[in-house]
């Protein structure tokens, strides 16, 4: 039987979560089938490079790259390949590249290069900016647990890269891998909704609020705290909508609109501006310049592009490009 996410995801408009693999869990211990998968004619290798995703440009967008086992045949590794899933036509697998193979692998494809993949997923073919945010996101994970948090000898690459054991025989602590959860929350009071300016961001940038959770705090806990240590906004109903994987360097982020008792409001330490806007607010400060909102790539857009369609807006990433991306 065949794994079917489809049918039961929520959160399948927001960019990376359409991985759509069979993972794969029971063969990650399987050592002849792992060695056998990783050469066979349908395996497919994601190269990363100090955590950049090797990416050309085509009439369609931007483009993952793939390699086959047989292009590192015979150069040494970083640490063994990482096992990603099937999606039943191809296996994949992450590996962790050299400078020196990156040379090689850049020689071979005019036109490639490493490149960051937040920036560069915008127009890109979701099911392969998925994988390649999979790969990524247990890539960060293996290169910062080098070493055993209990005793600090060193870890070792287990279940095909799902699992770090500690080489100490009296330790053999297991570790794996870490997600931060944070919550990114669009708040709303009647005909408006609540935006802030981070100072470290990009001038004129501003962005639906967020944070990360607390120790002993649930997702609900959070979006309150956050929103009034930010904002000073009193929140009444909070709503689940859907989540995103961030691996950014190491996020899970869990969306929610939340209505405001109030428009009370206010800068923090965090938010050195925040805004109330109507749609038609929002609308003639994008179209002025005098606001850039979060990359379509990011779930605060997608919060507030959904906000802004139910509100009679229309279609806010089209708006953006018309007069963000042409600055």
């Amino acid at each position: 039987m065949r794994l079917n996410i489809d049918e039961l995801s929520r959160s399948n408009r927001n960019r990376f979560t359409s991985v759509r693999l069979d993972r794969l869990v029971e063969r990650r211990d399987d050592r002849p089938w792992l060695e056998q998968a990783l050469q066979a004619d349908d395996a497919h290798l994601v190269p990363l490079w100090r955590s950049r995703s090797l990416l050309s440009r085509g009439d369609d967008g931007t483009i993952a790259v793939y390699l086959h086992a047989n292009e590192l045949s015979g150069q040494e590794l970083i640490q063994p390949p990482t096992l990603l899933g099937t999606d039943y036509k191809r296996t994949y697998f992450a590996v962790s590249i050299t400078d020196r193979q990156r040379d090689a692998i850049l020689a071979d494809r005019p036109g490639a290069e490493f490149a960051d993949l937040r920036l560069a997923s915008i127009d890109m073919d979701a099911k392969h900016a998925g994988i390649l945010a999979y790969a990524k996101a247990l890539h960060y994970w293996q290169h910062r647990h080098q070493f055993c948090g209990v005793c600090g000898s060193a870890n070792l690459l287990q279940s095909a890269g799902h699992r770090l054991e500690c080489s100490n025989e009296e330790c053999a602590r297991a570790t794996f891998p870490r997600i931060d959860p944070a919550i990114i929350v669009l708040v709303t009071h009647q005909d408006s909704c609540l935006l802030g300016r981070n100072p470290r961001w990009p001038a004129k940038r501003f962005s639906t609020l967020a944070g990360f959770v607390e120790p002993g705090e649930s997702l609900e806990d959070a979006v309150v705290r956050e929103v009034f240590e930010e904002s000073g906004v009193q929140l009444g109903k909070i709503q689940y909508v859907s989540s995103q994987p961030w691996p950014f360097p190491a996020s899970s982020m869990c969306g929610f609109y939340a209505e405001a008792l109030s428009k009370e409001c206010g800068p923090s330490d965090e938010l050195e501006e925040v805004r109330w806007f109507t749609i038609s607010e929002l609308e003639s400060a994008v179209r002025k310049s005098e606001v850039l909102l979060s990359p379509p790539v990011s779930i605060a857009f997608q919060l507030l592009a959904d906000w802004y369609r139910k509100q009679g807006g229309g279609d806010l990433a089209a708006l953006c490009r018309q007069f963000q991306l042409r600055r």
